[in-house]
């Protein structure tokens, strides 16, 4: 009997965790601004048979600095050269609004962050520091890496991603 009451317990103690905003910031829903801008990017990244995965695009927008933002959105593009294939990307963005306060969002960078027999942002969970000193943000993200004996989409090992946005663009800090 007991051991039926677990699952409930544990979905009430997460949603208390939720509602108390938990230690990690959590991917948000995607702003319909942000959805346009991703089309263009998978426009641009795409070939003449890849599309975008609308489903699979998530955003997490962080105070990086004192009423300084930035959104970092995950998207997918798959189906390259007619195949099974996609590549996962990374886009930053700054939200701000007009004098009309009308939101918008200016990309900053986008790269290639994942993709068969690679890796994978499952959830967007990103967590970041700052250097006071040079302005530098490193980005720290959560993620799945592909082992030699996964299958193309399916990576196994947790890893974290480390990222540092310095004068508007990424580059991967490799271990």
């Amino acid at each position: 009997m007991k051991l039926a009451l677990l699952p409930a317990a544990l979905l009430l103690c997460c949603a208390f965790a939720h509602a108390e905003g938990g230690t990690e910031p959590a991917a948000t829903e995607v702003p319909k601004e942000v959805v346009t801008q991703v089309a263009h990017l998978v426009a641009l990244l795409r070939d003449s048979f890849a599309t975008g995965y609308p489903q699979a695009t998530e955003a997490q927008t962080l105070e990086v600095a004192p009423h300084t933002w930035r959104t970092l959105v995950t998207f997918t593009v798959e189906g390259f050269d007619m195949g099974n294939t996609f590549n996962q990307y990374l886009a930053v963005f700054e939200p701000g609004a007009d004098e009309e306060g009308q939101e918008h969002y200016r990309l900053i960078d986008v790269m290639q962050i994942g993709g068969d027999n690679f890796r994978a942002i499952n959830t967007l969970q990103a967590t970041f520091s700052r250097d006071e000193k040079s302005g530098a943000i490193t980005f720290n993200i959560p993620a799945m890496a592909n082992m030699q004996d996964d299958a193309p989409n399916f990576p196994s090992e947790p890893v974290v991603i480390t990222l540092t946005l310095t004068n508007d663009r990424l580059a991967e800090v490799k271990p």
